[in-house]
């Protein structure tokens, strides 16, 4: 493997309008730039604003932080975003979304994979909030973009290459009948969303075993995580998936109305460039022993940069068992334990995170979760917090996130 030297800074929110919040971190390889970005109105700065204004005023934040970069609204690749009320909002979101991107020259196909999710922001006043991951290439050949046109509504599908790398993204996969309106049970929602998930997968001849990370939301997750379970469990079994996806499961509401489950997934087209290994620590037991078929995180190795997707991760013990039962800071101090020592085989610490999530059951707790973040020197990373049920009523917080450092020779872990 290449030693080349792979490059990561921030972004100053600093030099961002006072109406946006927006942070960032750019990696730059001999490839690309990657930017993982998140945008949302500046906590305070738009009380009493519409919720047009707001998903105007994020979007704004994006655009002006490209724009720093060199690069344009259509090279962001996929987004997801957090809505206080996506039913009420989603109209307005997507007038002002398709108005942004046709204002930059972004139409059709060339719109990028989008997440639509009912999980409350957590900063005050905030009824929407954007993640966003472009890339802008090092020259016009080191990357290509495939517009694909799935057959579903909402239904979101990315191609791309990175050098040698090809990645596919797929974004709100549900369970739908052939008319596009959701299947009437849980289980069979989620059953079709696994099969439709893997027949595009098979369009690209790619077999389930190539996925790396998937997310998975569920409209009510403490009535239905146990049937997500063997749903999942009986179709890894069908389709013999033996190395298991890092993965989050969590809750949120969906859009259409009617939808109980949808997921997300990553996938790597071309293993043959890369090392691909399970992530493992001895502060977590491994979740297949209690019926859920995920890795606790997955390490992706490329010539320049290694990924760590680490999936969602709570305030679990070694045993499986969950910790501070009650104890909000214990929790919060419990989970960020769990993905400290997920990264630390890979030498990696909570400084070479790129991205995170944290979904914290009781959004009154997101002061403490910033104070003890602060403390355990989780700071200066693009940091998306919102409101969702975690797997487990008594689990009140949950965390996942994405670090990169550069790939070296003598790296080995698996």
């Amino acid at each position: 493997m290449s030693s080349a030297t792979t490059t990561v800074r921030r972004y100053s929110p600093s030099r961002a309008s006072s109406l946006c919040d927006v942070e960032a971190t750019v990696v730059t390889t001999s490839h690309a730039t990657e930017v993982f970005a998140r945008s949302a109105p500046a906590p305070g700065g738009s009380d009493g604003g519409s919720f047009a204004l707001q998903a105007r005023t994020a979007y704004d934040g994006l655009r002006g932080l490209l724009e720093q970069l060199g690069a344009e609204l259509g090279q962001v690749l996929v987004e997801k975003v957090y809505f206080r009320d996506v039913a009420g909002d989603f109209a307005d979101f997507q007038e002002v979304r398709e108005c942004v991107y046709r204002s930059g020259g972004v139409r059709g196909e060339q719109l990028p994979a989008t997440t639509y999710l009912g999980q409350p922001p957590c900063r005050p006043s905030q009824a929407v909030e954007l993640q966003a991951y472009a890339v802008i290439p090092a020259s016009p050949q080191s990357v290509r973009v495939e517009a694909l046109s799935p057959a579903r509504e909402h239904l979101a599908v990315k191609l791309v290459q990175i050098g040698e790398a090809r990645h596919l993204y797929l974004g709100n996969v549900s369970g739908q009948d052939r008319q596009g309106r959701p299947l009437g049970s849980f289980r069979r929602q989620s059953d079709a969303m696994f099969d439709a998930a893997l027949e595009i997968l098979c369009e690209h001849r790619v077999p389930f075993a190539n996925v790396l990370r998937t997310w998975i939301y569920l409209d009510d997750i403490d009535r239905d995580y146990g049937e997500l379970n063997a749903s999942r469990n009986a179709f890894f079994r069908r389709e013999n998936v033996r190395r298991l996806p890092a993965s989050t499961g969590i809750g949120g509401k969906l859009h259409p109305a009617g939808t109980l489950c949808s997921l997300d997934v990553y996938a790597l087209l071309t293993p043959e460039v890369a090392e691909a290994g399970i992530m493992h620590t001895p502060t977590l037991n491994e979740a297949p022993e209690y019926g859920s078929a995920f890795a606790r995180g997955m390490r992706m190795a490329l010539a320049e940069q290694t990924y760590l997707f680490v999936s969602g991760t709570a305030s679990v013990d070694e045993c499986g068992a969950t910790a501070h039962v009650g104890d909000v800071r214990g929790q919060i101090e419990r989970m960020l334990l769990n993905v400290e020592e997920l990264l630390r085989p890979h030498r990696a610490t909570f400084a070479d995170l790129v991205h995170a999530v944290t979904y914290l059951k009781s959004a009154g707790d997101f002061e403490l979760h910033r104070r003890v973040c602060a403390e355990q020197r989780l700071v200066d990373v693009p940091h998306t917090i919102v409101q969702a049920d975690v797997c487990r009523p008594e689990l009140l917080c949950e965390m996942e996130a994405i670090a990169i450092i550069p790939t070296k020779p003598a790296r080995a872990v698996s």
